[in-house]
Order: C-alpha cells, then sequence, then structure tokens
C-alpha cells in the first residue's frame, strides 16, 4: 500500500465530477467508454512488452494495464470531451489535441518528476500522435456504432 496512495488519488479524484455528467450523457457515451478502455488497455499490454513507459507503484502489478490512468482521468476525460462537442467533430478533435497535449508534454513531465510513471522507449511525440489517433478512433465508433444502433431501438 506504501506509495500507492498517488495511485488510488489518481483513480478516484476524476471520479467526482461524474454526476455533473447528467444519466443521458453517461449512458449515450458509456459504450464509447468502455471500447475507448478496452483500445486503451491493449496499448498499455503492447507498451509492457515493448518498454514504452514504466508505471511505478501501479494498484495492481501483475497486471500490465495500469488501472488507475485507464479507469480514473482516461475514462472521465474521455466522457466530459464527448459530452460537450460530440456532434462537433473539428471542436471535439481540436479539444483532443489540446487535452492529448497537456498529458504527452506538462502532465507527463509533472508525472516522471512525482515518480509517478517514466516514458522509456516511446517519446513524447509519439504518445501525443497515439492518443490523438485514439481519440479519432473513438469518435468513429460512436458514430459508426453506437449512434446507429441507438437509432435503432429508440
Amino acid at each position: 500500500m506504501k506509495g500507492k496512495w498517488k495511485m488510488y488519488l489518481i483513480l478516484f479524484l476524476p471520479w467526482l465530477s461524474v454526476g455533473k455528467l447528467g444519466k443521458n450523457s453517461f449512458l449515450r457515451f458509456l459504450p464509447t467508454i468502455i471500447f475507448s478502455d478496452l483500445i486503451i488497455a491493449l496499448i498499455s499490454e503492447l507498451s509492457q512488452k515493448l518498454k514504452w513507459w514504466k508505471v511505478r507503484n501501479p494498484i495492481f502489478p501483475k497486471l500490465a494495464t495500469d488501472v488507475s490512468f485507464v479507469f480514473g482521468p482516461f475514462t472521465i476525460i474521455n466522457f466530459w470531451v464527448f459530452k460537450l462537442t460530440y456532434k462537433r467533430f473539428w471542436l471535439y478533435l481540436l479539444s483532443n489535441i489540446f487535452a492529448d497535449y497537456l498529458f504527452a508534454y506538462p502532465l507527463t513531465t509533472i508525472a516522471e518528476k512525482l515518480g509517478i510513471y517514466k516514458m522509456v522507449k516511446m517519446s513524447r511525440k509519439q504518445l501525443f500522435l497515439l492518443s490523438v489517433a485514439v481519440a479519432i478512433l473513438n469518435y468513429l465508433y460512436q458514430k459508426v456504432f453506437v449512434d446507429p444502433l441507438k437509432r435503432k431501438t429508440s
């Protein structure tokens, strides 16, 4: 447990904002958020094999996927960006570019200084580009698979 308090904060603090999302937004985007979390988990598995980054003091050390990040800030930021920008692709994309830039550069530097994780064989630029690619994939998933399915069931 020692040293893991930061990871628990990263996991739970973002969830304090979920009540403000609203039930309809939460349920509307939940399938896409689950899809996104799965993609990020798969990337984390790949990262472990390729040594892209190393998480220090993960909550579940035997999992390559860092539960703190995947089910904490990534999940909640995804919900908020979709709620605030969906159906306006360029705003969605710009919001993600901004958030992904903050994550890849200043926040990664801060996380490294705090001993949360360390980039190993992946550059910040590659992390940024990978994050933007995942955001575009998420949008396409929502537009192509989730929205048409919801229209059929309504």
